[in-house]
């Protein structure tokens, strides 16, 4: 079994993303952003072996605007299981023949700072299956 790379992974996630219509995809976490959007935010590995297998799992923040608190509507819908802009849907329905993507957790609602504009955001834990 070959290795799959961080890079792939980001590869496979923002493929999966790039599915919900009006989210813009950020595979790095980005310096300016355009809302409603999400990012992969980073990884966390622990290796299981000196052979190189590892389990993977990859946080991404998803984000809207702060402009107004019905935004908060807008990621409820992002963050649910399913629908047209369901970033869990997308992530859930990936299909990858080398990496499989499962939806660990969702949750930590909060206010994000970037560019000196706020947002809010949440998070989602995914489990990397290769």
């Amino acid at each position: 079994m070959s290795e799959i790379t961080n890079g792939e992974i980001r590869d496979v996630i923002a493929l999966a993303l790039s599915k919900c219509p009006g989210v813009n995809i950020y595979k790095f976490p980005p310096e300016d952003i355009s809302p409603p959007a999400a990012f992969v935010a980073g990884f966390s590995i622990r290796p299981l072996s000196f052979d190189g297998y590892r389990e993977t799992s990859v946080d991404i923040t998803v984000m809207v605007s702060h402009r107004h608190v019905d935004q908060l509507a807008l990621l409820d819908a992002m963050l649910d299981s399913e629908g047209s802009s369901s970033i869990v849907a997308a992530i859930d329905n990936a299909a990858s023949p080398d990496v499989n993507l499962r939806v660990n957790t969702i949750g930590n609602y909060r206010e994000v700072i970037i560019a000196d504009v706020p947002y809010y955001a949440a998070d989602i834990t995914v489990e990397v299956l290769t």
